[in-house]
């Protein structure tokens, strides 16, 4: 195999990968303008904090029961197909609940579920789509070619995480829930389209569907033999229980205690979505492999350290300028936690190991009951702090177990 010098530039410059790559990042915008304008709607009709973080909770519950599972099966199936089934599914829910909304006869029953089949399709974004782009940017350059397609698709979530939440609340507030679910045909449709046009040819490593659960078993023994692996998957797990789902409070804070409206309240996550970003693009052009470990457990503490701030503060400017520093620190949990998996895992694992880091992902379920039930006791914000509180001194924990990630490879 010939090894090139790769660039995102030159990554985007390949047809399939630039296809792929865009129909994450379509669905990407429509998960967060989602996010943000079903919290917003789901707040205003009930009035509940808890039952914000219920609806959010609805999203990721697939994740932690289907990740694994999903892993195995993109091991001994055509990934392309499974991504097209799953845009195309999306797309059609979109269309389903963008006709009760427009009919006005949607419940908040319909809600949850358009948001746990958004969950199931996310189960399809690590083993799948993410594999995808390592896969084709591997090819070409080697590990160092797959680190790169995928710091730039993590880059590319913030770039969507800057966008979707402010459409969110500009398409709430402008056409209400039925813009909401035909943003969401548009999307996916267009998603559909690119991905249908991408060539994708990887080897299949003939995973039969009865031997599904073996490979999932396989895939943890495997997990248990390698240091770097388990000290990634524990900060994935205390980064979704104890910092990522601050996200469902935002809502109520930004109404509550900063005292802001649909628009304002997505600004917030754009900021962080902005650090993020521009974090990430760096890391893209220029972390080598030996700093990955050491920038995921800091990027990872600096993150839960700002949500702690942004639970504290009180002025809606402070906390804006606080939440684009968090995104400086998520950026590099996020560029180098998949990356490092990808990287470290022998080519017939990498599926049932990147379902394994789903449902790590998928854990969040349980910070968002967490948060949702501190919230009614103690409010939105204090509930946060509680909870960043948690995170900081779980992360302490895995510097003492894993010191890799204090030190270069």
């Amino acid at each position: 195999m010939t090894v090139e010098t790769v660039t995102p530039l030159s990554l985007i410059g390949d047809r399939n990968f630039r296809n792929i790559w865009i129909g994450g990042a379509l669905g990407w915008v429509m998960r967060w303008l989602e996010m943000l304008a079903i919290g917003v709607f789901t707040f205003e009709l009930t009035g509940s904090a808890l039952m914000v973080a219920l609806i959010t909770m609805v999203r990721t519950i697939p994740m932690l029961l289907f990740g694994a599972f999903t892993g195995a099966i993109a091991d001994g199936l055509d990934r392309r197909l499974m991504l097209l089934a799953g845009m195309g599914f999306l797309a059609l829910t979109s269309a389903v609940l963008a006709v009760l909304a427009i009919t006005d006869a949607i419940a908040l029953w319909h809600v949850g579920v358009g948001m746990f089949i958004s969950g199931l399709y996310g189960t399809l974004e690590f083993p799948v789509r993410r594999a995808m782009l390592g896969i084709i940017a591997q090819a070409k350059a080697g590990t160092q070619g797959a680190g790169v397609a995928l710091t730039m698709d993590s880059a590319t979530n913030h770039c969507m995480r800057l966008v979707g939440p402010v459409m969110g609340g500009v398409v709430l507030t402008a056409f209400g829930l039925p813009g909401v679910y035909v943003s969401g045909v548009i999307l996916f449709g267009l998603g559909f389209i690119l991905v249908w046009r991408a060539e994708y040819h990887a080897p299949h490593h003939g995973v039969a569907v009865p031997r599904i659960l073996g490979q999932v078993i396989e895939g943890l023994r495997y997990i248990r033999t390698n240091p770097k692996v388990m000290g990634t998957l524990y900060i994935t797990i205390v980064m979704n229980v104890c910092g990522f789902p601050y996200v469902a409070m935002v809502p109520v804070i930004g109404g509550e205690v900063l005292g802001q409206g649909a628009v304002a309240t997505g600004m917030l996550l754009s900021a962080e979505a902005a650090g993020g970003f521009l974090a990430a693009m760096v890391l893209a052009s220029y972390a080598r492999p030996r700093l990955f470990p050491m920038l995921y457990f800091s990027g990872s503490m600096f993150f839960i350290a700002a949500v702690l701030a942004f639970s504290l503060s009180r002025n809606y400017a402070l906390s804006l300028g606080i939440l684009f520093l968090a995104g400086l620190g998520v950026a590099g949990f996020a560029a180098m936690q998949s990356t490092i998996v990808f990287t470290a895992a022998p080519p017939e694992m990498r599926g049932r190991l990147m379902g394994v880091l789903a449902v790590c992902i998928g854990v969040s379920p349980l910070g968002i009951l967490q948060v949702g039930l501190l919230a009614e006791s103690f409010g939105g914000a204090m509930a946060v702090s509680i909870m960043a509180a948690e995170g900081l001194a779980a992360m302490v924990i895995a510097g003492l177990v894993w010191p890799h990630f204090l030190r270069r490879q």
